[in-house]
């Protein structure tokens, strides 16, 4: 086999004929997993390069390995070259391409020309099978055919009966997605700054995104490789990379060179752990905790590639790709002047530290936040965390890590109840990150000056606090009370985040007269006004003096899901009076349930349970929630 390095603008400026064989499968990538990571490294490079004053990036990107079997030309046909593995990198590339193509085209960019001989082998019949330069599996043929022929989305949707709002094939989503990204990067008011925006992505065609291709030689047998490269073995973990990585430098350091054990020894201090911790119970066969899958975002990855990620943000202060840890972990540790061990140590320090993020098991703030942070699901906040969490108690009292563990909370949980937007959340944390670690480095000045612990939690109150934009902005009382009534808490796809709510609200009800402190585990979210409840038995009640507009129908649909609305039951009771009447369902939730949270309940008085009922109690359970989410009081209402 021999291996080259190809600029994806060489490969395709070839012409050549990249054609997928019948016996790969169709076209599986998709938007999370595959198109906006691709879209982000490309996106990425072009920034790069326009930053650049030669229009070369500093570092290029690698985006994996493609293996060709260079077929023999016959006559005068276009040279063929058989894609053993990579199709799925190889087409998706080439439908971006023909996005920048048309949007260049329908600009009038002097760009397109050049993008055309990127996905036309110019000296063929047009639309023939050998002037395109990808030519998938079979099953995906006339779909790709339309795509690199339609000239735009709308006429590509149209061609086959479908419009944006329809569930698109793959490979057309995949059109559809790239054609939307370049028009957003390649926006601008002008001609001019349009076509620099589009050379922009050209250029990281030519120098900032590569492949390593590597073509078989004679005695290579094609199907062999293919089924090599695809067995069902693990592929390596960027953490798998970055150990490996580690452990040759440890094997190699000179200053060790007289023991000939220092690399085990490392590994048996620092790392043998993330090989080897276990759990009691399996995750699809997978028991090692650090390699069990954990969800965040969009994205499912292992727990030790999370962890490293986050370590890495903490360490930097800037905002990483997670797609990149591997790249991300070797930059910066090229610039590090710690010492692998001293790097082993700290990264041993902090993982434990994760572990109580992830995985919370104690009754204490951070611990409790930690599980009520899991339901938010919202990681970006892990890297300042991770600083916090890690500061030695000279530097940070016990006292003044609890404020700022609770006014994060505080924070998110308003800002959650209100549903303001969480899409700055990394930049925002990333920048308060940076102001905690300046604030933790200083030295005192003089001795009336405050102490480091009460600099970092006042700077973390005040970050929070200081802006009224809607990104970051700490809702006040009056606000968080109008989310609390209005805004619907329970969402079918998240049902743990209304547990979440109602159990810290359960639990805050309690007292020392009550049997026990904190609300059972499993439990499940009931509707006391069922969703699919009989008009009959929860009839509308009379219109609100004020007139709001709204049908009867509508104005229940925006209560239904509301905290006031919801409670939490065992599974079985829950299944026993899910949709029943709410004369059988309040004795029964009274009989049965031990929660502070029905207490209400137990009053026989109650005896129908509609919209002003809802309301009244949604304004009861707020004053606890007003007390466990406070807002500062310089901060005012």
């Amino acid at each position: 086999m021999k291996p080259d390095k190809l600029s994806i603008h060489d490969l395709f400026q070839k012409e050549r004929r990249y054609t997928v064989p019948l016996y790969q499968r169709a076209y599986v990538w998709n938007e999370d997993e595959q198109w906006q990571p691709l879209w982000d490294d490309i996106e990425r490079q072009a920034d790069a390069c326009l930053a650049a004053d030669n229009g070369v990036p500093r570092r290029s990107h690698f985006l994996g390995a493609v293996v060709l079997n260079v077929q023999k030309i016959v006559g005068s046909a276009v040279a063929r070259s058989e894609v053993i593995d990579g199709q799925q990198r190889l087409t998706t590339l080439q439908v971006f391409v023909a996005a920048l193509r048309d949007f260049a085209d329908a600009v009038g960019s002097v760009h397109a020309n050049k993008l055309k001989r990127l996905t036309t082998n110019e000296d063929e019949q047009p639309g023939s099978e050998s002037s395109f330069k990808v030519w998938p599996t079979n099953a995906d043929r006339p779909l790709f055919r339309s795509i690199m022929m339609a000239g735009g989305t709308e006429a590509l949707l149209k061609q086959h009966g479908l419009t944006q709002k329809s569930e698109l094939p793959r490979l057309i989503g995949a059109y559809s997605f790239f054609r939307r990204q370049v028009e957003n990067y390649a926006a601008a008011s002008n001609a001019e700054e349009r076509d620099r925006r589009i050379f922009g992505l050209l250029q990281a065609l030519r120098t900032g995104l590569q492949l390593v291709v590597i073509e078989l030689e004679e005695n290579d047998d094609p199907q062999i490789i293919f089924e090599t490269l695809n067995a069902r073995g693990q592929p390596l973990l960027p953490s798998d990379l970055i150990r490996n990585t580690i452990f040759h430098q440890a094997s190699v350091d000179p200053a060790h060179s007289s023991n000939p054990n220092y690399a085990d020894e490392l590994y048996e201090t620092y790392w043998r752990s993330f090989d080897n911790d276990r759990t009691p119970v399996s995750f699809n066969g997978e028991d090692r905790y650090w390699h069990i899958p954990e969800r965040q975002g969009r994205l499912t990855r292992p727990r030790i590639d999370l962890f490293i990620f986050h370590f890495l943000v903490m360490q930097t202060g800037r905002e990483l790709s997670i797609g990149h840890i591997f790249q991300e972990f070797r930059d910066w540790r090229d610039q590090s002047g710690q010492s692998l061990e001293g790097f082993l140590g700290e990264l041993k320090r902090y993982a434990v530290i994760f572990r109580g993020l992830i995985s919370p098991n104690g009754t204490d703030q951070v611990s409790i936040f930690a599980g009520r942070l899991r339901s938010l699901d919202t990681s970006t906040v892990y890297p300042l965390l991770l600083y916090v969490l890690g500061l030695p108690t000279e530097k940070l009292t016990l006292a003044d890590r609890n404020q700022i563990v609770s006014d994060i909370e505080c924070w998110m949980i308003r800002r959650f109840v209100c549903q303001l937007t969480n899409k700055n959340y990394n930049k925002f944390f990333v920048s308060l990150l940076a102001k905690v670690r300046e604030v933790a480095r200083a030295e005192t000045v003089s001795a009336d000056d405050k102490p480091t612990s009460e600099k970092l939690a006042s700077t973390v109150r005040e970050e929070l606090t200081r802006s009224d934009d809607v990104t970051v902005r700490w809702p006040n009382d009056a606000e968080f009370e109008k989310g609390w009534l209005e805004k619907p808490t329970y969402v079918k796809s998240r049902p743990d985040r209304a547990v979440m709510l109602l159990t810290a609200i359960d639990n805050a009800m309690r007292t020392n007269k009550n049997e026990y402190k904190h609300a059972p585990e499993d439990v499940s979210v009931e509707h006391l006004l069922p969703q699919q409840g009989s008009i009959i038995d929860y009839p509308y009640p009379a219109e609100p003096t004020e007139p709001d507009g709204l049908t009867p129908a509508a104005r229940r649909q925006n209560i239904i899901h509301t905290v006031g609305n919801l409670t939490l039951l065992t599974q079985a009771l829950n299944s026993s009076v899910s949709n029943g009447p709410f004369m059988k369902k309040r004795p029964a939730i009274a009989a049965n349930s031990e929660l502070r949270l029905n207490a209400r309940f137990q009053d026989h008085e109650i005896t129908q349970w509609l919209e002003p009922e809802i309301t009244e109690r949604g304004r009861d359970l707020f004053v606890y929630a007003k007390v466990l989410w406070p807002l500062p009081t310089s901060s005012g209402n």
